[in-house]
Protein backbone atom coordinates (compact mmCIF):
# COMPACT_ATOMS: atom_id res chain seq x y z
CA UNK A 1 0.00 0.00 0.00
CA UNK A 2 2.27 2.56 1.37
CA UNK A 3 0.68 5.19 1.99
CA UNK A 4 0.49 6.90 5.58
CA UNK A 5 -1.96 6.90 8.40
CA UNK A 6 -4.73 9.28 8.23
CA UNK A 7 -6.32 11.84 10.97
CA UNK A 8 -9.44 9.59 11.13
CA UNK A 9 -7.17 6.29 11.53
CA UNK A 10 -5.50 7.75 14.16
CA UNK A 11 -8.43 9.36 15.80
CA UNK A 12 -9.88 5.56 15.90
CA UNK A 13 -6.74 4.09 17.10
CA UNK A 14 -7.20 1.38 19.00
CA UNK A 15 -4.41 0.80 21.64
CA UNK A 16 -3.15 -2.89 22.80
CA UNK A 17 -3.59 -3.08 26.55
CA UNK A 18 -6.22 0.00 27.00
CA UNK A 19 -8.89 -2.12 28.35
CA UNK A 20 -12.79 -0.81 26.72
CA UNK A 21 -15.65 -1.33 28.75
CA UNK A 22 -17.73 -3.26 27.05
CA UNK A 23 -18.83 -7.00 27.04
CA UNK A 24 -16.60 -9.16 24.77
CA UNK A 25 -18.36 -10.59 21.49
CA UNK A 26 -17.18 -13.86 19.41
CA UNK A 27 -19.72 -13.03 16.45
CA UNK A 28 -19.45 -16.06 15.15
CA UNK A 29 -15.91 -15.49 13.84
CA UNK A 30 -13.65 -18.47 16.16
CA UNK A 31 -12.74 -21.36 13.88
CA UNK A 32 -10.72 -23.14 17.29
CA UNK A 33 -9.19 -21.51 20.15
CA UNK A 34 -6.88 -22.54 22.88
CA UNK A 35 -4.46 -21.61 25.29
CA UNK A 36 -1.75 -21.36 22.90
CA UNK A 37 -3.96 -19.56 19.98
CA UNK A 38 -7.00 -17.99 18.52
CA UNK A 39 -8.04 -18.62 14.98
CA UNK A 40 -10.71 -16.94 13.23
CA UNK A 41 -12.50 -16.47 9.99
CA UNK A 42 -12.17 -13.51 7.50
CA UNK A 43 -14.74 -10.79 7.65
CA UNK A 44 -15.84 -12.38 3.67
CA UNK A 45 -16.82 -15.40 5.52
CA UNK A 46 -20.35 -14.54 6.79
CA UNK A 47 -21.37 -13.38 3.15
CA UNK A 48 -19.62 -15.88 1.10
CA UNK A 49 -21.49 -17.06 -1.84
CA UNK A 50 -23.45 -13.53 -2.91
CA UNK A 51 -20.90 -12.76 -5.20
CA UNK A 52 -20.52 -16.27 -6.35
CA UNK A 53 -24.62 -15.95 -7.19
CA UNK A 54 -24.17 -12.13 -8.79
CA UNK A 55 -21.53 -13.93 -11.09
CA UNK A 56 -23.26 -16.94 -12.53
CA UNK A 57 -26.09 -15.43 -12.90
CA UNK A 58 -24.65 -12.52 -15.30
CA UNK A 59 -22.67 -15.24 -16.79
CA UNK A 60 -25.53 -17.45 -17.65
CA UNK A 61 -28.18 -14.36 -18.79
CA UNK A 62 -25.23 -13.04 -20.84
CA UNK A 63 -23.98 -16.34 -22.68
CA UNK A 64 -27.24 -17.71 -23.72
CA UNK A 65 -28.74 -14.14 -24.47
CA UNK A 66 -25.61 -14.49 -27.16
CA UNK A 67 -26.14 -18.05 -28.00
CA UNK A 68 -29.58 -16.75 -28.63
CA UNK A 69 -29.13 -14.08 -30.71
CA UNK A 70 -26.40 -16.51 -32.60
CA UNK A 71 -29.04 -19.12 -33.03
CA UNK A 72 -31.59 -16.55 -34.31
CA UNK A 73 -29.50 -14.43 -36.55
CA UNK A 74 -28.16 -17.84 -38.30
CA UNK A 75 -31.07 -19.66 -38.71
CA UNK A 76 -33.49 -16.94 -40.01
CA UNK A 77 -34.65 -16.83 -43.51
CA UNK A 78 -31.72 -15.79 -45.98
CA UNK A 79 -34.43 -13.44 -47.30
CA UNK A 80 -34.84 -11.41 -44.73
CA UNK A 81 -31.10 -10.31 -44.14
CA UNK A 82 -28.19 -9.28 -46.19
CA UNK A 83 -25.53 -12.40 -47.05
CA UNK A 84 -23.23 -12.68 -44.58
CA UNK A 85 -24.31 -10.22 -42.54
CA UNK A 86 -25.48 -12.51 -39.65
CA UNK A 87 -21.90 -13.46 -38.86
CA UNK A 88 -20.98 -9.54 -38.47
CA UNK A 89 -23.70 -8.92 -36.19
CA UNK A 90 -22.98 -12.13 -34.04
CA UNK A 91 -19.11 -10.30 -34.04
CA UNK A 92 -20.43 -6.89 -32.93
CA UNK A 93 -22.72 -8.69 -30.52
CA UNK A 94 -19.59 -10.74 -29.06
CA UNK A 95 -17.39 -8.03 -28.87
CA UNK A 96 -19.89 -5.49 -26.84
CA UNK A 97 -20.57 -9.18 -23.99
CA UNK A 98 -17.19 -10.38 -24.14
CA UNK A 99 -15.71 -7.33 -21.02
CA UNK A 100 -18.79 -7.97 -18.83
CA UNK A 101 -18.62 -11.80 -18.81
CA UNK A 102 -15.11 -11.45 -18.21
CA UNK A 103 -15.32 -8.82 -15.34
CA UNK A 104 -17.97 -11.48 -14.09
CA UNK A 105 -15.64 -14.34 -14.53
CA UNK A 106 -13.21 -12.29 -12.59
CA UNK A 107 -15.37 -11.21 -9.51
CA UNK A 108 -16.16 -15.14 -9.20
CA UNK A 109 -12.87 -15.85 -8.88
CA UNK A 110 -13.03 -13.89 -5.59
CA UNK A 111 -15.07 -16.50 -4.17
CA UNK A 112 -14.65 -19.83 -5.75
CA UNK A 113 -11.70 -21.64 -7.34
CA UNK A 114 -10.27 -19.98 -4.63
CA UNK A 115 -9.63 -20.41 -0.68
CA UNK A 116 -12.84 -21.89 1.40
CA UNK A 117 -11.84 -18.95 3.79
CA UNK A 118 -8.68 -16.69 4.43
CA UNK A 119 -8.05 -17.27 8.66
CA UNK A 120 -6.44 -15.15 11.23
CA UNK A 121 -4.71 -16.96 13.90
CA UNK A 122 -3.69 -14.65 17.21
CA UNK A 123 -1.19 -16.46 18.78
CA UNK A 124 -0.51 -15.70 22.12
CA UNK A 125 1.67 -17.98 23.35
CA UNK A 126 4.21 -15.94 21.07
CA UNK A 127 2.44 -12.55 20.84
CA UNK A 128 1.97 -13.12 17.04
CA UNK A 129 -0.50 -12.51 14.26
CA UNK A 130 -0.87 -14.83 11.11
CA UNK A 131 -2.72 -13.08 8.39
CA UNK A 132 -3.53 -15.86 5.38
CA UNK A 133 -3.39 -13.76 2.09
CA UNK A 134 -5.24 -14.47 -0.97
CA UNK A 135 -2.38 -15.40 -2.80
CA UNK A 136 -2.35 -18.34 -0.56
CA UNK A 137 0.97 -16.64 1.74
CA UNK A 138 1.43 -15.67 5.07
CA UNK A 139 1.97 -12.49 6.45
CA UNK A 140 3.21 -12.65 10.24
CA UNK A 141 3.54 -9.15 12.38
CA UNK A 142 3.81 -8.75 16.41
CA UNK A 143 0.68 -8.39 18.10
CA UNK A 144 2.17 -4.76 19.55
CA UNK A 145 3.53 -3.85 16.10
CA UNK A 146 0.33 -4.04 14.68
CA UNK A 147 -1.97 -0.62 14.35
CA UNK A 148 -5.46 -1.56 14.94
CA UNK A 149 -8.34 1.04 13.72
CA UNK A 150 -11.67 1.55 12.95
CA UNK A 151 -11.91 1.82 9.48
CA UNK A 152 -15.23 3.03 7.86
CA UNK A 153 -17.02 1.66 4.64
CA UNK A 154 -19.18 4.76 3.57
CA UNK A 155 -20.87 2.86 0.87
CA UNK A 156 -23.01 0.46 3.01
CA UNK A 157 -22.54 3.05 6.35
CA UNK A 158 -20.88 0.33 8.05
CA UNK A 159 -17.23 -0.20 10.44
CA UNK A 160 -14.35 -2.64 10.44
CA UNK A 161 -11.21 -3.11 12.84
CA UNK A 162 -8.55 -2.93 10.83
CA UNK A 163 -4.93 -3.94 11.57
CA UNK A 164 -2.35 -1.62 9.94
CA UNK A 165 0.97 -3.64 9.27
CA UNK A 166 3.54 -0.45 9.08
CA UNK A 167 6.73 -0.09 7.99
CA UNK A 168 9.54 0.89 10.48
CA UNK A 169 8.74 4.39 10.70
CA UNK A 170 5.59 3.27 11.85
CA UNK A 171 3.19 5.86 10.25
CA UNK A 172 3.65 4.03 6.63
CA UNK A 173 1.11 1.72 5.91
CA UNK A 174 2.36 -1.55 4.40
CA UNK A 175 -0.26 -4.17 4.17
CA UNK A 176 -3.73 -4.08 6.03
CA UNK A 177 -5.83 -6.60 7.35
CA UNK A 178 -9.59 -6.40 9.01
CA UNK A 179 -11.15 -8.68 11.82
CA UNK A 180 -13.79 -10.80 11.06
CA UNK A 181 -16.97 -8.49 12.28
CA UNK A 182 -18.35 -6.10 9.99
CA UNK A 183 -21.49 -4.10 11.18
CA UNK A 184 -22.81 -0.74 11.98
CA UNK A 185 -21.65 2.08 14.79
CA UNK A 186 -24.35 4.81 15.00
CA UNK A 187 -23.38 8.29 14.86
CA UNK A 188 -23.48 8.75 18.95
CA UNK A 189 -20.75 5.90 19.19
CA UNK A 190 -18.91 6.50 16.02
CA UNK A 191 -16.71 8.84 17.76
CA UNK A 192 -13.58 8.28 20.49
CA UNK A 193 -14.52 6.95 23.14
CA UNK A 194 -17.60 4.65 22.01
CA UNK A 195 -20.34 3.49 23.86
CA UNK A 196 -20.44 1.80 26.93
CA UNK A 197 -23.20 -0.69 25.93
CA UNK A 198 -21.89 -3.76 23.95
CA UNK A 199 -25.36 -3.98 21.96
CA UNK A 200 -24.71 -0.27 20.31
CA UNK A 201 -21.35 -1.05 19.43
CA UNK A 202 -20.51 -4.51 18.64
CA UNK A 203 -17.90 -3.36 16.37
CA UNK A 204 -15.77 -2.42 19.53
CA UNK A 205 -17.40 -5.06 21.08
CA UNK A 206 -15.20 -7.90 18.83
CA UNK A 207 -11.70 -5.94 18.76
CA UNK A 208 -11.86 -6.17 22.72
CA UNK A 209 -12.70 -9.83 22.72
CA UNK A 210 -9.61 -10.85 20.68
CA UNK A 211 -7.84 -7.71 22.35
CA UNK A 212 -8.77 -9.99 25.72
CA UNK A 213 -7.51 -13.27 24.69
CA UNK A 214 -4.37 -12.07 23.60
CA UNK A 215 -3.46 -10.14 26.59
CA UNK A 216 -5.58 -11.51 29.38
CA UNK A 217 -5.87 -15.23 28.50
CA UNK A 218 -8.77 -17.34 27.35
CA UNK A 219 -10.74 -17.72 30.23
CA UNK A 220 -11.75 -14.34 29.97
CA UNK A 221 -13.78 -15.06 26.74
CA UNK A 222 -13.94 -18.65 26.55
CA UNK A 223 -17.23 -19.04 28.27
CA UNK A 224 -19.31 -17.33 25.58
CA UNK A 225 -18.27 -19.36 22.48
CA UNK A 226 -20.85 -21.80 21.60
CA UNK A 227 -20.36 -22.17 18.09
CA UNK A 228 -16.98 -22.83 16.24
CA UNK A 229 -16.74 -22.40 12.85
CA UNK A 230 -16.44 -26.00 11.11
CA UNK A 231 -13.74 -24.97 8.32
CA UNK A 232 -10.84 -26.18 10.19
CA UNK A 233 -8.52 -28.77 7.19
CA UNK A 234 -12.50 -29.31 5.78
CA UNK A 235 -14.88 -27.93 3.85
CA UNK A 236 -18.28 -27.36 5.51
CA UNK A 237 -21.04 -28.85 4.41
CA UNK A 238 -24.60 -27.22 3.09
CA UNK A 239 -26.76 -26.71 6.07
CA UNK A 240 -23.82 -25.21 7.92
CA UNK A 241 -23.32 -22.42 5.44
CA UNK A 242 -27.41 -21.92 4.98
CA UNK A 243 -27.19 -21.65 8.88
CA UNK A 244 -24.22 -19.05 8.90
CA UNK A 245 -25.70 -16.95 6.24
CA UNK A 246 -28.95 -16.82 7.68
CA UNK A 247 -27.06 -15.99 10.96
CA UNK A 248 -26.75 -12.81 9.20
CA UNK A 249 -30.16 -11.91 9.92
CA UNK A 250 -30.51 -13.28 13.58
CA UNK A 251 -31.35 -10.29 15.08
CA UNK A 252 -33.66 -8.87 12.60
CA UNK A 253 -37.35 -8.12 12.79
CA UNK A 254 -39.91 -11.54 11.67
CA UNK A 255 -40.98 -9.64 8.79
CA UNK A 256 -37.56 -8.43 7.57
CA UNK A 257 -36.20 -12.00 8.11
CA UNK A 258 -38.85 -13.85 5.90
CA UNK A 259 -38.55 -11.33 2.99
CA UNK A 260 -34.25 -11.85 2.93
CA UNK A 261 -35.59 -15.98 3.49
CA UNK A 262 -35.34 -16.19 -0.96
CA UNK A 263 -32.00 -14.48 -0.75
CA UNK A 264 -30.34 -15.96 2.00
CA UNK A 265 -31.81 -19.84 0.78
CA UNK A 266 -30.28 -18.93 -2.94
CA UNK A 267 -26.84 -17.46 -2.05
CA UNK A 268 -26.46 -20.83 -0.04
CA UNK A 269 -26.95 -22.57 -2.87
CA UNK A 270 -24.12 -20.87 -4.51
CA UNK A 271 -21.96 -20.40 -1.30
CA UNK A 272 -21.85 -24.42 -1.87
CA UNK A 273 -20.55 -23.66 -5.14
CA UNK A 274 -18.02 -21.34 -3.92
CA UNK A 275 -16.83 -23.68 -1.48
CA UNK A 276 -16.60 -26.98 -3.63
CA UNK A 277 -14.80 -25.45 -6.07
CA UNK A 278 -12.19 -23.77 -3.38
CA UNK A 279 -9.26 -24.87 -1.23
CA UNK A 280 -8.81 -25.00 2.24
CA UNK A 281 -6.21 -23.15 3.06
CA UNK A 282 -2.99 -24.59 5.53
CA UNK A 283 -0.55 -22.86 7.56
CA UNK A 284 2.98 -23.47 6.66
CA UNK A 285 4.86 -25.89 8.92
CA UNK A 286 7.14 -23.12 10.70
CA UNK A 287 3.28 -21.11 12.04
CA UNK A 288 1.90 -24.35 12.92
CA UNK A 289 5.02 -25.27 14.88
CA UNK A 290 4.75 -22.25 16.31
CA UNK A 291 1.24 -22.90 17.93
CA UNK A 292 1.91 -26.20 19.51
CA UNK A 293 -1.04 -27.04 21.72
CA UNK A 294 -0.41 -28.29 25.30
CA UNK A 295 -1.76 -31.85 26.36
CA UNK A 296 -4.69 -31.29 27.98
CA UNK A 297 -5.31 -27.49 27.59
CA UNK A 298 -8.56 -27.24 29.36
CA UNK A 299 -8.93 -24.21 26.98
CA UNK A 300 -8.91 -26.37 23.52
CA UNK A 301 -12.24 -25.88 21.41
CA UNK A 302 -12.93 -26.66 18.10
CA UNK A 303 -16.12 -27.55 16.48
CA UNK A 304 -17.97 -30.47 15.72
CA UNK A 305 -19.11 -31.03 11.52
CA UNK A 306 -22.36 -28.99 12.60
CA UNK A 307 -20.68 -26.02 14.30
CA UNK A 308 -21.00 -26.87 17.81
CA UNK A 309 -17.94 -26.28 20.35
CA UNK A 310 -16.46 -29.12 21.56
CA UNK A 311 -13.41 -30.10 24.00
CA UNK A 312 -10.49 -30.98 22.35
CA UNK A 313 -9.47 -32.60 25.54
CA UNK A 314 -13.25 -33.27 27.57
CA UNK A 315 -11.72 -34.35 30.99
CA UNK A 316 -9.43 -31.68 31.51
CA UNK A 317 -12.25 -28.82 30.57
CA UNK A 318 -14.31 -30.59 32.85
CA UNK A 319 -11.72 -30.36 35.77
CA UNK A 320 -11.47 -27.31 35.13
CA UNK A 321 -14.95 -26.01 35.06
CA UNK A 322 -14.84 -24.65 31.28
CA UNK A 323 -18.39 -24.90 30.16
CA UNK A 324 -20.31 -22.39 27.43
CA UNK A 325 -22.70 -19.39 29.25
CA UNK A 326 -24.72 -17.07 27.89
CA UNK A 327 -22.64 -13.84 28.33
CA UNK A 328 -24.41 -11.12 30.14
CA UNK A 329 -26.29 -8.33 28.61
CA UNK A 330 -25.79 -5.78 31.76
Amino acid sequence: MNRLLNDEEKLHHLKQGQRLALEPQYQLSVIKLNSSYLESVDKWFGWKGILTAFAIIVITIFACGFLGIVYVTLTSPSDLRPANDGWWICTVIAIMIFPVIAAAIWLLKKEAFAYTHYPIRFDRKNQMVYVFRKNGTVASVRWDAVFFTLGHMPQWNEWEVRGHILESDKVTVRETFALSYVGSIDAENAGLGGANDSSKDLVRAHWEFIRRYMEDGPQDVIKQIQFCMPVDKRKEAFRVGAERVFANFAGAPFLVYWIMFPLCLGVSVFRWIAMRTSKVPQWPSEVEASCMVEPNDPYAIKGTPTGERTAVFPKAALDANVYFCIPSRS
